[in-house]
């Protein structure tokens, strides 16, 4: 059984061969016509994502990304052998090389926008009527709306590429990703703080950099 972490240049690959993966397992690297996969070799392997394999797993593609272009899989990617994992790199070849050229130089930043309570309506009813309650948490949902678009748009226009989350959860108004060049960071932070800084109600967080893993395979906008 293998277990894969990141899809990247054979240069990039080679320059691991000294790190450990999941388990202290040594990393090893398949080439296949100018791209490479890192992996771990194990006898038996149940990757539950806990914390210490999870951050395993995260210090491995973030190496990768250290050196170069880096496709990061999603933890607990496994194969049955090298076999299955070169016939994998040599059927998505063309994808995977266009995707590598695209990710080249940037990083993953997310982006959380939280509706903050607000005791006229999250508190409760209180003396107001049913009807008074209901539309106020109706003009609550309507301006967090607003504002999270006002806020995706301009940072969007930072990026090279974005995704936003369908369906995020409450409190979250907004949840998404954005694919930044290393040398646009520092703008995309600065544009970010001076958008919250308009917001009423809403806390604004960006987390990162990360490794692209919202962008390591189709490209989306």
């Amino acid at each position: 059984m293998i277990y894969a972490y990141a899809i990247c240049e054979p240069a990039t690959a080679a320059a691991l061969s000294r790190r450990r993966g999941l388990g202290g397992a040594a990393l090893r690297a398949l080439q296949r016509e100018g791209i490479a996969a890192v992996y771990s070799r194990h006898r038996s392997l149940q990757p539950r994502p806990t914390a210490k394999l999870v951050m395993a797993h995260e210090r491995v593609v973030e190496a990768v990304m250290a050196r170069g272009a880096v496709l990061p899989l999603r933890f607990g990617t496994q194969l049955g052998d090298e076999d299955r994992l070169a016939a994998v790199l040599a059927a998505r070849r063309r994808e995977l090389l266009h995707a590598l050229d695209r990710v080249r130089g940037h990083v993953e930043l997310g982006l959380r926008v939280i509706r903050e309570p607000d005791r006229r309506t999250d508190g409760g009813a209180g003396e107001r009527s049913g009807r008074d309650y209901l539309l106020a948490r109706v003009g609550d949902h309507r301006s967090a709306e607003l504002a999270a678009r006002e806020l995706h748009a301009p940072l969007a226009a930072l990026a090279d590429a974005s995704v936003v989350r369908d369906h995020a959860a409450p409190p979250d108004i907004l949840v998404a990703a954005y694919l930044v060049d290393v040398s646009r960071v520092p703008d995309f932070r600065r544009c970010a703080d001076e958008l919250a800084a308009r917001q009423e109600r809403l806390r604004v967080l960006v987390t990162g950099p990360w490794p692209p893993y919202s962008f390591a395979a189709v490209e989306r906008r």
